[in-house]
């Protein structure tokens, strides 16, 4: 009720200074109908302004989300190294290869598992640039960064020393033959004794 007496006085206001023969008497006027009229326009778009910041918001959590997934799924890990050369198993030359030519160039970024020293860790790359380069086929090597994630099924921040040593370790108590209790083959109730 209030809104709908204002709109009505600044129409009044309006109407009686549009029909006035002096013009700058209506001066002091004029700021209150220019306040009005930003009000108005304010109040008809006024969803909008707002919902711009609320979206981007709500999208921010799955674009890092997005990235996270391309950074675990472009990762070398210790696995994709040869132990004692340092050299890249050949699940590692075909990581680099879809990596180099088939990810979008978006998301074209090789991540190497820091080693467990910075020697280590430097070789790793090293080598990965050189394969990069050799296989690349438009030519353009894709960013290489060292990081410190672990690879999917490794718990966060134990990285076991050799891929499946958990399971390993399990596997010692399994016996290694497991019998099961015979079973007579006549099923029948009236066989030999």
């Amino acid at each position: 009720m209030a809104r709908f007496a204002v709109a009505l006085l600044a129409v009044v206001a309006g109407v009686a200074c549009a029909n006035a023969q002096d013009p700058p008497s209506c001066q002091p006027a004029r700021p209150f109908l220019e306040y009005i009229a930003d009000e108005a326009r304010q109040n008809n778009r006024w969803p909008y302004p707002y919902c711009c910041a609320d979206r981007q918001a709500e999208r921010e959590p799955f674009e890092i989300m997005v990235q996270n997934g391309w950074r675990r799924q472009n990762l070398l890990a210790d696995y994709y190294f040869q132990e004692k050369t340092g050299d890249l198993t050949e699940a590692g030359q075909a990581v680099v290869r879809r990596i180099a030519n088939e990810v979008p160039a978006t998301h074209r970024t090789i991540y190497v598992r820091k080693g467990q020293t910075p020697d280590q860790t430097a070789a790793r790359i090293n080598v990965v640039q050189q394969y990069a380069a050799k296989v690349a086929a438009d030519g353009n090597v894709p960013p290489i960064v060292e990081t410190s994630i672990s690879p999917a099924g490794y718990p966060a921040g134990w990285p076991p020393v050799r891929e499946g040593a958990v399971s390993r370790k399990f596997q010692v108590w399994v016996p290694d033959k497991m019998y099961l209790p015979e079973t007579s083959k006549d099923s029948g109730g009236g066989g030999k004794q």
